[in-house]
């Protein structure tokens, strides 16, 4: 080889790497300009948002909830100061050192807390995020001591929900619970963040916007360590407004006492405004037990409980409105004339139709009795033949107007609407046609007419005013912190019951005769000095057995309900009260009672019932 071609390949091969080192060079500075490009121009603000972060931590200040309170301004739900763990899911660094420190002193198995680790991830970077609220005095002491060690640990003030009448009103305040993640993608834009509370049943829930408050957020500057320097900027968050209820707590307390029932439910409204007055439902639940998170054992012994504790039975409870639907009966009867007031029946205690026997309440009969008496001794044979003389469309249409089968309107949540049968919804449900038997079942409220307290209730009221069918209200004012009158509440007549004036003559007459006169069945509502209207109902739960087996020969849950609703027009105030009574037998025995109770401690009068008086 000679010397000339050994230098051309020396030559070739040192051009070779002089090409490879230069497009290794461009490769290198194109990558490098592309990814400086890429971090100037399109990475830019999420790199400037992450170092200002570094030192910077945004602080969510939670705002107080509104608080609720009675007709006379006690308060019956209001904040407590807590603490809270949370951490900060951008900062956290080292989360397995997190679980093994902070797992013994919250209490919390590691596994636990681990998951809620995991579950802090879907919340901002920079956003703290709960871990455990309501910490004690001795876990914020350890808290404080050993948040320097863990970088993204903060230690938040909360405020608790306290109701300081326990129980009482449990029902229509309401509970708070932890959002869920089907609430949270509803209302993101409203503010809410994993771990938030929020109203669950009740006005708590109900009212929730108005309780709520805006929130309100602090800037701080951090160290490396996460240690604060200095406040740069703050929102202070703004006090959700007060609601303040039509219910007065002191009548509210002295019903649930007298209620000594197990289960069941009583409602007191005003009947010329719509005003709720008063609302039980038996049996109850302590308030406080929710606050600040329901633990596993009482949800499991409240879930599980079979008399259903958490529902509220005075909107959500279904029941036959028995004998106090004859007042329906009697309005359509006159409205459409199909009998004139003094037109008799024969009762001999039962009656036959096409094969089967009906029997009346009192086996023996009545006798021969017009309208009025028919009410005051609650006569069901009288009923059977009204019945029959209106037919199931009729009775609908009465019903209707007294405000049965449709929600009351009241602003709870979950109300349920009830059922007033008719012949097509007898075809769709069951593909069978209406029978005459099942109009004289209406006739008397017992059949598939199912109704709620709440429409007993409004139902009653309307015969005290005179056929104002009122929509009810639980609140009476909502007023803005430190701020003006949001809502104030007007009465809402949802619309008149068309009814002349003698017929509510006639029907008063009669309500009043059933708790004044000696053959009454409410006399045992009767109050010294006030003239108590009412109707007497037992709603059967079964049909009846021969015979008229009753009491405790009879297993619990297949005894009739016990049902009265009673009303005062002639007096300044005037009152309407339901009480239902779950298997409470005879309505003029067990519910009776109760209403004359109340009635007699809400007008300050004598109980004759009271050994005491």
């Amino acid at each position: 080889m000679t010397e000339f071609m050994q230098r051309a390949i020396v030559d070739s091969y040192f051009r070779t790497r002089i090409w490879i080192a230069a497009l290794t060079v461009v490769a290198v500075l194109g990558f490098l300009i592309v990814r400086l490009w890429q971090l100037q121009l399109i990475e830019r603000e999420s790199y400037s948002e992450l170092s200002e972060h570094n030192r910077m931590r945004l602080i969510r200040l939670w705002p107080a909830r509104g608080r609720i309170l009675d007709a006379q301004g006690r308060v019956l739900a209001e904040n407590r100061p807590s603490f809270t763990l949370s951490v900060a899911p951008g900062e956290l660094r080292d989360r397995a050192q997190m679980v093994r420190t902070y797992a013994p002193v919250l209490g919390i198995p590691q596994e636990r807390l681990r998951k809620q680790l995991e579950r802090s991830g879907q919340a901002p970077r920079f956003m703290a995020y709960p871990l455990k609220k309501n910490l004690s005095m001795e876990e914020v002491s350890l808290t404080k001591a050993l948040a320097p060690e863990i970088q993204g640990v903060v230690l938040e003030t909360r405020a608790n929900r306290f109701y300081p009448f326990g129980e009482t009103m449990c029902h229509v305040l309401g509970t708070l619970g932890e959002i869920s993640p089907r609430e949270l993608a509803e209302k993101s834009d409203q503010g809410y963040r994993p771990g938030d509370l929020i109203g669950k049943t009740g006005t708590e829930r109900e009212f929730e916007p108005y309780l709520k408050g805006l929130e309100g957020w602090e800037r701080i500057e951090i160290d490396a360590k996460g240690r604060q320097f200095a406040n740069i900027s703050r929102q202070d968050p703004s006090r959700g407004a007060d609601i303040e209820l039509t219910l007065d707590a002191s009548l509210q307390q002295y019903v649930e006492e007298v209620f000594i029932e197990r289960a069941g439910s009583v409602v007191v409204v005003d009947p010329d405004t719509g005003r709720v007055l008063a609302m039980v439902s038996k049996p109850g639940f302590d308030l406080n037990l929710f606050s600040p998170a329901l633990t596993e054992r009482h949800w499991k012994t409240l879930n599980n409980d079979p008399l259903h504790p958490l529902e509220n039975r005075s909107i959500r409870g279904l029941y036959s409105p028995a004998s106090t639907f004859k007042v329906v009966t009697t309005a359509a009867a006159l409205a459409e004339r199909k009998v004139r007031p003094d037109e008799r029946f024969t009762c001999k205690g039962k009656m036959e139709l096409a094969g089967q026997v009906f029997r009346c309440w009192n086996h023996y009969g009545h006798g021969s009795v017009d309208l009025r008496r028919a009410i005051v001794e609650s006569c069901d044979i009288y009923f059977y033949h009204v019945g029959l003389k209106l037919g199931p469309e009729l009775l609908a249409k009465y019903a209707s107007l007294f405000g049965l089968g449709t929600p009351s309107g009241i602003s709870l949540p979950h109300e349920l609407p009830g059922l007033i049968p008719t012949e097509p919804w007898k075809r769709r449900t069951y593909g069978e046609p209406w029978k005459d038997g099942e109009t004289i079942a209406v006739a008397i409220g017992q059949g598939y007419l199912v109704s709620t307290p709440i429409q007993l209730a409004m139902m009653t009221a309307a015969l005290a005013n005179g056929g104002k069918l009122f929509k009810p209200s639980i609140v009476r004012r909502i007023r803005a912190e430190q701020g003006p009158v949001i809502y104030e509440h007007s009465p809402v007549i949802r619309w008149q019951i068309p009814l002349e004036d003698n017929a509510w003559h006639l029907l008063d007459s009669a309500l009043r005769g059933v708790v004044s006169e000696k053959a009454g069945t409410g006399e045992r509502a009767r109050v010294r000095g006030v003239p108590v209207a009412g109707k007497t109902g037992t709603s059967q739960v079964i049909r009846i057995r021969e015979g008229g087996a009753e009491g405790e020969t009879v297993p619990y849950h297949e005894r009739t309900h016990a049902i009265f609703i009673a009303y005062v027009r002639d007096m300044p105030k005037r009152i309407a009260v339901v009480v239902l009574v779950e298997h409470g037998g005879p309505g003029g025995r067990n519910a009776a009672p109760v209403a004359r109770k109340i009635i007699s401690h809400y007008y300050g009068a004598p109980d004759p019932g009271d050994p005491q008086q």
